[in-house]
C-alpha cells in the first residue's frame, strides 16, 4: 500500500547509568545500562519507488513508531603492562525494532525485476560479545591487536533479524620508526549462516589480507605523506552479511587493489 505522507512528530529520549571497579591494580570490570530511542526515517516512513542501487522496490511505512533500545553491557580489562586486553558482552533488546521486509514477489515496472521491500518493525534481540588483546613493544614503536567479535540478532517471535554481521577474528600489527610507518591486517570472517527466511545465503566465509607503507616528513610547518595501501591481497570473493541482498549476491567487494598516494596536513 502507498504510505500516508502526514507530518509525523516523535519526541525521544535517551539516558545511561554506568560503574567501574578496579578489583585489582591495572585490572578492571564495568557494568553499564543504556536506553536510547530512534525515530524513523523520511526514507522508512514516505519511500515508494525504485531504489536502482540496491535493486528493490522501496516501500515506506507511515505506521512506523519510534524504536526503543535497551541494552546491558558487561566489561572486563587489564590497563597495565605491556599486554593489555578487554572483553565485552552485551544484549541489547529492542521494542519496535525498524527493518527492511522482502516480499517474495517482485516489482516488474518498466524492464525492471526488483524485490519488493517494506519497512517494518518488530520486537527483537541482538546479543553478542567482543574482545581484544593489544602488544606494544615499549619505547621500538611496534605493536600489535589481536582482535575477536560475534553477534546474534533474533525476532522476539521467532526468526532471524536481516543484514547480521558474520563472527571474525583478526590481528594487526603495525610498526613506526623514523617517519616510516609500516602496517598489516588479516581478518578472518567466518560464514554467515543465521539469516532472515527471506534473505539468499549463507554468505561465504573470506580471508582479508591488508597491508600499508608511508613516510611521513614536515616542510615548512606542512606534514607531507606519501602512502601505498594495498587492499584484499588474496583477491577473495567478500561478500558482506550486512550488505542489502541484491548488492551482496550480484555486486561482491572490491578485489586486489594498489593506492598509492600523497596527502599534507597544515
Amino acid at each position: 500500500a502507498t504510505p500516508i505522507t502526514a507530518d509525523k512528530t516523535f519526541n525521544l529520549f535517551s539516558y545511561s547509568a554506568g560503574a567501574l571497579w578496579n578489583f585489582i591494580n591495572g585490572y578492571g570490570t564495568g557494568l553499564s545500562y543504556t536506553v536510547s530511542q530512534r525515530a524513523p526515517s523520511a526514507q522508512e516512513l514516505y519511500s515508494y519507488g525504485v531504489h536502482e542501487s540496491t535493486a528493490t522496490f522501496l516501500i515506506g511505512n507511515s505506521n512506523l513508531t519510534k524504536e526503543t533500545s535497551h541494552n546491558l553491557e558487561l566489561n572486563i580489562q587489564k590497563t597495565l603492562g605491556k599486554v593489555r586486553g578487554k572483553v565485552n558482552v552485551y544484549l541489547n533488546k529492542f521494542n519496535n525494532y525498524i527493518y527492511g521486509y522482502y516480499y517474495p514477489t517482485d516489482y516488474t515496472g518498466g524492464d525492471e525485476n526488483f524485490s519488493v521491500v517494506q519497512s517494518q518493525q518488530a520486537a527483537a534481540t541482538i546479543k553478542g560479545a567482543e574482545g581484544e588483546l593489544t602488544y606494544n613493544w615499549g619505547n621500538v614503536g611496534s605493536g600489535a591487536r589481536l582482535f575477536a567479535d560475534a553477534s546474534r540478532g533474533t525476532f522476539d517471535a521467532g526468526g532471524n533479524l536481516p543484514l547480521q554481521p558474520a563472527p571474525r577474528i583478526g590481528l594487526q600489527v603495525a610498526h613506526q620508526k623514523n617517519g616510516w610507518l609500516a602496517n598489516a591486517s588479516y581478518t578472518y570472517s567466518f560464514q554467515q549462516n543465521r539469516l532472515a527466511t527471506w534473505e539468499v545465503g549463507p554468505t561465504p566465509s573470506y580471508n582479508l589480507l591488508n597491508a600499508g607503507l608511508s613516510y611521513t616528513e614536515k616542510i615548512n610547518k606542512v606534514s607531507w605523506t606519501g602512502f601505498m595501501m594495498l587492499r584484499n591481497i588474496l583477491n577473495e570473493d567478500i561478500r558482506y552479511a550486512t550488505t542489502p541482498m541484491a548488492v551482496r549476491l550480484y555486486a561482491p567487494q572490491p578485489g586486489r587493489s594498489l593506492m598509492v598516494g600523497v596527502r599534507a596536513n597544515f
